[in-house]
Order: C-alpha cells, then structure tokens, then sequence
C-alpha cells in the first residue's frame, strides 16, 4: 500500500505534536504532585507540632502521657469513633466533627506505643514531630508517610488535576491534527508545483515555469527550477537548430552528387576527368564536414584524446604561420608577427593546438579583407600562454560577437556559400581550447576588424 507524502507530513507533525504535549502534561502533572506534596507535608507537619503543643501543656499538668494525648481532640475523637460512641468531650475542647485527616500515632521517648492506631507498613518515611516539655522531649508524634495515606481533599485534588490534564489533551490533540494538516498542506502545495512543472519538462514543454511566492528553501528550489527550465528550452532550440543546420549543410553536396550522378547515368554528361574532378571536390567537402563534426562531436563529449606535453607555444605557432605564409600572402595579407623574446611555456598537444590556428588562419581567409594581420605571442602573469590573430575588417557586428563560436553560425554578411566554411571552424577551435583547461573570446580589434585571441594554461588544469 502506497501512502502519500502529505499522510506521511501529517503523521510526523502530529507524532510529534502529541509527544510534545504528552510530554509537557507529565512535566506539569510531576511538579504539581511534587508541589502539592510539599505544601501538604508542610500543613501536616504545622498540624502535629499544634497537636505536639498541647499534648505537651497537658503533660506539663498531669505527666501522663497517654491521659494528656486522650486529652487532645484528635486522639480523644478517634478514640471515641473506635469505641463505638460520640461523647461530648471535656469543657475546653471543642467536639465539632473531624475532618478525615491522617490518623496521628504516639510513642512515648523510648519509642514505645502510646496512643492513636497502630503505624502502618509502607514505603516512604513517617513524618515525626517531637513532643518537648521544657528542653527533654517525652515523646514523638508520627503520621504516615504521604505516599501511604491521603486525605479525601487531597484525593480529589488530584482527581481534579488528572480530570483538568485529560481535558487538555482532549483539547489539543485535534487542535494539533488541524495544525499538522494546515502545515502539510502548505508544505506540498510548492511540491506538487514543482512535480507538475517536472512532469511538463518530461513531455518537453520547456516554456514550463513556476511562480516563485516563497524566500525558503522551496523557493530556491522554484528557482532553480525556472533556471533548469530556461537552460533546457535554450538547449532543445539549439539542438534543433543544429540538426536543421546539418541537413542543411549535408544537402547541398548530396543534392550536387545526386544529380551529376544521375546526369551521367542518364547520359545527359559525360564522365569526364573534369566533371569527375568536380565530383572528388564534393566529396571531399561533404568528408572534411564529417570530420568536423564528429571532431566536435568528441570535444564536447569530452572524448577528444590530448597528447599533451610541455612545450613553447610559439614552435606550433610558426609551423602554423609557415603553412599559410604563401596563401596569405596571395591574397593580399601583410603579417605582423610578435613573439617575445623568452620561450612561452604550456602544457599542450601541439598538433591540436596547430588545428586551432590552421582554423583561425582560414577564417582569415575566407572573412577578412586583405590588409595587415597581426599574429601576437604573450606570455601570462598566471603562467601559460596567449595568442591574439587581429585583422583589419570588415568587422563583425558587436551582437554577433558571443555567437561566433556557436555551432554552424555565421555572420549575415558571410552566410554565402561562395566565401566558404560550414561554421565549424570556430565552434571546434572552442572545444580544443577548453579541453586544454583554456579559453577563446572575439572582440574588436585595434586595427578596425576582428580579433580572435586564445589563452592556455601551464598546468594543464581542464
């Protein structure tokens, strides 16, 4: 049997509630019986120094102590009752009715019985008072103990007090149950937000948000979902944008290959070297996409293998320069080289790290106008190293700029096919950057263009 987490709050907090109160009743119902005790041990031991008092005047004319203690009222009356008869005492000793009081034993100096009846046995210690005549004592007074005799008004006094306590607990009991079911109730209701907006996200309803009413720990956790809920709608619209943009990207090399192909074996063309060069320079496009992407593909996964070692960035950074010196050249690009003048040491695997600038190289080719290039080397105060590529324009748009290491984008003004590149280049110079524990930012450059500066760490921390 399945039970609710609302039943489950409502039985603890009610638990706990009755213990509480269970508890605090048994404190109350002690202190009063201690209290209690100890302001009728008091009375009583006030009432038999009274008693002791006369009984001790009485000695003090006739020294006999059973005749003076059948002198006293207490001991005559009870005496009296014993006999059987209601006599009407001696002239100076009211004979109005006894209240039913502890029965008063005595016992003369010797401990020898006196008068009054006989002590019972029973736990606890008789209260003792002694009977002083002068400065010798001839006798001692003795009550039973409390705990074995109680006088009716002290019976009901207890009566009483268990009655008050039994109608407390009545009381509280529903009062606690109401509270503990008001206080679940509060508890589950941001709960059950919080599981009905999961369950949304489940059917990939990222718009799902909830209110958040409360500055608690619930709260916090509204609040993180709303953040969980943003990440997610953001991530399944790139996702999506990702697989439209690969379709994309694969459908015109296909489509190319398709109809050539479908040309040739129609006869409408011929298979000529230059129509099957043509063919060749498709599929090696349509093979170097693949590539890029399941480069990527690793790098994000955390796949991508790194055979890194310590090493001067500026060795990967030359062979970098010297593989496009002659196509930079050819297009107009005039290199501005800066390399300090101590080795800059990092923690890397230079065959990726010369994949990054052969990737930030050839966006230079197919983005940036001819004119100078500045290619510069530093060293950080951190340890590690920094390379910044600047050209001279065009520039991008400062709105791009965060977007320019997103996957398959690209500037509007260069999204024609004709000035090259899928829009990978960038978005895996990231991947390979961060994976060495570093990391890659575009802003605007001096020189009125782009610059595309990367950072690694000596360390190797990823």
């Amino acid at each position: 049997m399945r039970i609710s987490l609302f039943w489950k709050l409502f039985a603890v907090q009610l638990i706990a509630a009755a213990v509480l109160i269970g508890g605090v009743l048994l404190v109350i119902r002690h202190q009063t019986a201690e209290s209690f005790a100890a302001y009728v041990e008091a009375r009583e031991r006030q009432r038999m120094e009274d008693v002791a008092d006369r009984i001790a005047e009485r000695y003090a004319q006739f020294p006999d102590l059973r005749s003076a203690a059948l002198a006293v009222r207490e001991f005559r009356r009870r005496a009296e009752l014993r006999a059987g008869r209601m006599g009407d005492g001696d002239g100076d000793v009211s004979m109005r009715p006894l209240p039913l009081r502890a029965p008063l034993t005595l016992f003369d100096a010797q401990g020898a019985y006196v008068a009054g009846p006989p002590l019972p046995e029973g736990p606890g210690e008789p209260l003792r008072v002694a009977v002083r005549v002068g400065d010798s004592v001839v006798g001692y007074l003795v009550r039973p103990p409390l705990p074995a005799w109680a006088a009716p008004e002290e019976i009901g006094f207890r009566r009483r007090q268990s009655e008050i306590l039994a109608r407390i607990t009545a009381l509280s009991l529903p009062l606690a149950a109401l509270f503990a079911l008001m206080n679940s109730a509060l508890i589950l209701r941001p709960i059950r937000r919080l599981s009905a907006g999961t369950a949304a996200l489940g059917r990939r309803e990222f718009g799902t948000r909830i209110e958040v009413r409360r500055r608690d720990e619930l709260g916090q956790l509204a609040a993180d979902f709303n953040r969980l809920a943003e990440a997610l709608e953001r991530y399944d619209a790139r996702q999506r944008q990702w697989l439209a943009d690969i379709a994309h990207e694969l459908r015109t090399p296909v489509a190319v290959l398709r109809g050539e192909l479908d040309a040739m074996l129609d006869g409408v063309r011929s298979a000529d070297p230059v129509r099957l060069r043509s063919l060749q320079q498709e599929v090696l496009r349509l093979n170097s996409l693949i590539d890029d992407l399941h480069l990527l593909s690793l790098a994000e996964s955390g796949g991508l293998r790194l055979l890194r070692e310590r090493i001067d960035l500026a060795t990967p950074l030359r062979e970098a320069l010297d593989r496009f010196d002659d196509r930079l050249r050819a297009a107009g690009f005039v290199v501005e080289r800066v390399f300090p003048a101590q080795p800059v040491r990092v923690f890397a695997d230079a065959q990726r790290i010369g994949q990054v600038l052969g990737n930030l190289f050839q966006n230079l080719l197919q983005h940036a106008q001819p004119g100078i290039v500045r290619v510069a080397l530093s060293p950080m105060a951190a340890g590690g190293g920094r390379i910044v590529v600047e050209d001279s324009g065009p520039g991008v748009p400062a709105a791009a700029l965060p977007r320019l290491f997103d996957r398959l984008y690209r500037v509007e003004a260069a999204r024609s096919r004709g000035s090259g590149g899928a829009g990978l280049g960038l978005a895996i110079c990231r991947s390979i950057v961060e994976a060495h524990g570093g990391g890659i930012e575009a802003r605007a450059g001096a020189l009125g263009g782009l610059s595309i500066g990367f950072w690694l760490p000596d360390d190797g921390s990823a």
